[in-house]
């Protein structure tokens, strides 16, 4: 079996980890008002992971019903095909014979690739559903003794690291439950501001495929593709005309230069923000470890291993160099951080005095 998320795999420790992480702000609240730990525990799974299975079997059983709704996939894409073939050869005077057979041999052979993946990963939800039972108990168990944990490291430093470490964890707190209230917020803006604009257009099921893309956005660059793509490709297949899937394209890059210029700056704050090259690597990397979930919890990783390198002198710059809006801050390093205890290399080479 590979490790990257598919069926019958075992998801890898940390990320129950992180999922504990992004569950304690809501564990803490209850805990302090229900005065058990337990049932503070089951009931931050009733408020938060129930509702998301629930969403989780909207969006496929929505996605069944819009799947038997369609016509004929490779029948409507041979009808748009033809007719782009037609307009091509009337402008270019190109043979339509040769126009054609290009058509049938690529751009069908892919739709029918692409087809196939779709039904294979609905297929592999099975074995994803199975797991959720494992990363359920891992991350009770990770809640229930977070207090033991935190008292095991307090206890391996200092009076003095002791006060570092325990600011740092009220830090990471706050940063998993701003991330948290700020991404459903974020959602549920999109989701309005996309739907409205696709039932405006005259998509089918419009705010279907909003919130289907406000979920998507948690998946940087890759997720907010998809989300686009998606209807675009749906109103090919079922419009008979050709401005209705341009308006989607058209909506969709409107509201993504909204999103990140005002939206998710705004909201999310300016903490989360980490520059392109940071997500795309974070994807990489989270991609090929945890699959899909290692791309989901990419962003908060890579938030909260930021602030961890803020706090200690050392990693310090690199902090900086995660940081969104990168090419206006290159002279800090320079300035701020052109000195021995800012240096990564000394922990590996001794640095020779002059």
């Amino acid at each position: 079996m590979d490790s990257h998320g598919g069926q019958g795999d075992y998801y890898p420790t940390g990320f129950q980890f992180f999922f504990a992480l992004m569950l304690k702000p809501i564990a803490a609240f209850f805990e302090r008002r229900l005065r058990n730990r337990i049932l503070a525990i089951f009931t931050s799974y009733l408020l938060a992971v129930i509702p998301l299975l629930a969403v989780l079997f909207f969006f496929f059983n929505q996605t069944r019903i819009l799947f038997n709704d369609l016509p004929s996939v490779r029948e409507r894409l041979n009808k748009v095909m033809v007719s782009v073939s037609d307009w091509s050869d009337q402008k270019f005077n190109l043979e339509a014979d040769a126009t054609a057979s290009w058509i049938s041999d690529n751009i069908l052979a892919a739709s029918d690739f692409s087809i196939g993946f779709i039904r294979e990963s609905l297929e592999s939800t099975t074995g994803i559903l199975a797991n959720m039972v494992l990363i359920i108990l891992i991350t009770y168990f990770l809640l229930l003794y977070r207090t033991a944990f935190k008292h095991f490291f307090l206890a391996q430093v200092n009076s003095k690291g002791k006060e570092n470490v325990v600011r740092l964890l009220d830090k990471l707190q706050d940063l998993t439950k701003r991330y948290m209230l700020g991404q459903g917020l974020v959602i549920i803006i999109l989701g309005l501001l996309i739907g409205t604009g696709l039932w405006i257009i005259g998509v089918p099921y419009p705010f279907f495929w909003g919130f289907l893309a406000g979920f998507l956005e948690i998946i940087p660059y890759v997720g907010t593709s998809i989300g686009g793509i998606l209807p675009f490709l749906y109103m090919l297949m079922v419009a008979d005309n050709f401005w209705q899937p341009l308006a989607v394209v058209g909506l969709y890059i409107l509201v993504q230069q909204i999103e990140g210029n005002f939206i998710s700056p705004n909201v999310m704050g300016q903490s989360i923000r980490i520059n392109p090259l940071f997500v795309i690597m974070g994807l990489f990397v989270g991609g090929i470890m945890w699959g899909i979930s290692g791309m989901i919890l990419a962003l908060p990783i890579l938030a909260i291993s930021k602030e961890i390198f803020r706090s200690f002198a050392v990693l310090a710059p690199l902090s900086y160099l995660m940081e969104d809006g990168l090419a206006r801050k290159k002279n800090i390093f320079l300035q701020q951080f052109d000195r021995s205890e800012h240096r990564i290399f000394n922990l590996f080479f001794e640095e020779k005095q002059h």
